[in-house]
């Protein structure tokens, strides 16, 4: 679930941006700040993915803020501005860290829209991370190009929630706009090498074969789709 933090000292506003952003499913409101002195603090002992910001706050404004994020390596946080103030929006779009930004005169149901936007693509590359390294533990490599197929077959198995292996080549060769067994012979060319180069004992308990099995495609995309959904 993506963290949103709420920098906004209209409390009417913040709770219509709260419920709103709660109603997505794929976000969450975890905290509301009216005061700019404490917004940064607030990112940094939250760690939210995505703050929504006020340009006019209580004791300051949100371009301290915007300042302060960029010049923080550490905050990977995603902005999305939420203002009344209009003649400084050209400012903000030079922050690196603005998503999006919003004159409030635009519907809530405009900033949950983008919210959920924001959400998908961070699960998106959190997705690709954590299959990535799961792939890069057993031994696979990056510059085999059967590698992203793998990973492209388990991305795709988990977000359609499909387990048939031939399904998923025949989708994925759609979107590769390649032939079917193409897909399969580059990946088994990948599996091959893993198990040629990599830990046997490794990958055999990480694959949870038996003493005589050998890895395949299946077991690969079946195994891999199963940590990263614990």
């Amino acid at each position: 679930m993506v963290k949103v933090l709420i920098a906004e000292d209209n409390m009417s506003i913040s709770i219509h941006l709260s419920n709103i952003i709660n109603f997505t499913k794929s976000a969450q409101a975890i905290s509301i700040i009216n005061d700019e002195t404490k917004v940064y603090e607030a990112i940094k002992l939250l760690e939210p993915e995505i703050v929504i910001l006020d340009l006019k706050l209580q004791k300051g404004d949100g371009f301290e803020i915007l300042r302060k994020i960029e010049n923080d390596i550490a905050i990977k946080t995603r902005v999305v501005i939420y203002s009344e103030e209009t003649n400084y929006m050209a400012r903000v779009l030079e922050f690196k860290s603005v998503e999006k930004v919003f004159n409030k005169i635009e519907s809530y149901e405009d900033v949950g829209l983008e919210i959920q936007k924001i959400a998908k693509n961070i699960a998106n590359k959190e997705l690709d991370k954590k299959i990535y390294e799961i792939l890069f533990k057993m031994g696979f490599r990056a510059e085999h190009k059967g590698t992203q197929l793998i990973k492209e077959c388990i991305e795709m198995s988990t977000k359609e929630k499909q387990e048939n292996l031939k399904t998923i080549y025949e989708k994925l060769a759609e979107v590769e706009e390649k032939k079917s067994y193409t897909i399969k012979a580059d990946i088994q060319v990948a599996v091959n090498k893993m198990w040629l180069y990599g830990n046997k004992e490794k990958i055999r308990k990480f694959l949870r074969l038996g003493e005589y099995e050998k890895p395949s495609p299946k077991c690969v995309v079946s195994m891999v789709r199963y940590y990263i959904e614990q």
